[in-house]
């Protein structure tokens, strides 16, 4: 994920008011893969679900695999 989209989606978490540490509590994996996930080193279709299914926009995420594999 691109720097630019990666501040995006960190951005639309803080007004959300949803923390990394609460989405790795609600999927029950750890902040650190939340993090990694967040910068692109790591796919994940469960969080990718997560953030969509909370209103994320999905241009948040063009070029992603998990985005082309829901698409």
């Amino acid at each position: 994920m691109n720097e630019k989209n990666v501040r995006k989606v960190k951005a639309w978490l803080v007004l959300q008011g949803i923390t990394q540490a609460k989405i790795a509590e609600e999927l029950g994996v750890a902040r650190a893969t939340i993090h990694n996930w967040i910068a692109g080193r790591v796919q994940s279709q469960r969080i990718y679900n997560y953030f969509i299914e909370h209103g994320c926009p999905r241009e948040f995420f063009a070029g992603r695999p998990e985005a082309r594999r829901a698409a």
